[in-house]
């Protein structure tokens, strides 16, 4: 496959694999970089792509692979102390953290809902958290979750199964807790 080729794939599967590495990551700068990374991977290891399989499975198998990698490096989350300088001469964190305009009150709720499911998705381990992602979220078909995360198809369905019941009860526990985890 030529490299111009290659590029529309990667254009075509980028929001998917960017949404994916979302709910993966839990945030915006991480799932970027696990996308970059996927990214470079899929194009190191282009000719080992079978054209005859779906690319975004393909891709989305090396962005899962590339998450587990890193969760396997960093067992701890970055953190960043606000008393430290800011990283940006003549500025100060106030200046680099974005300030919260006041939203209408639908868009505060569909926010607020849809961060409670992202921190209950967060709190799911990962083998659940991946499968119910992939299915619910991407809209992927179980053989291809199967593929994605290189486990029977049954297993999927277990996992999907589970997951979505751990997710509820995440969900349930944060939003009686006003959302935060305890």
């Amino acid at each position: 496959m030529d490299a111009e080729a290659f590029a529309g794939l990667i254009a075509q599967a980028g929001d998917k694999a960017y949404n994916f590495a979302y709910r993966l990551a839990g945030n915006e700068p991480d799932a970027r970089d696990l996308v970059q990374e996927a990214f470079t991977r899929a194009l190191e290891h282009s000719d080992s792509y079978d054209q005859s399989r779906p690319f975004d499975s393909w891709l989305l198998r090396i962005l899962h692979n590339v998450f587990l990698d890193a969760m396997r490096r960093h067992s701890h989350a970055r953190t960043v102390s606000l008393d430290a300088p800011a990283p940006v001469e003549d500025a100060g964190w106030a200046d680099l953290l974005p300030e919260d305009a006041p939203l209408p009150p639908d868009e505060l709720s569909r926010r607020e809902s849809a961060d409670l499911v992202q921190e209950a998705l967060k709190a799911l381990p990962t083998p659940y958290r991946s499968a119910v992602a992939l299915c619910d979220i991407e809209g992927l078909s179980y053989d291809e979750i199967a593929k994605v995360m290189a486990i029977p198809v049954g297993t999927v369905r277990s996992r999907i199964h589970q997951g979505r019941l751990l997710l509820r009860k995440a969900y349930e526990e944060l939003e009686s807790r006003g959302g935060t985890r305890s």
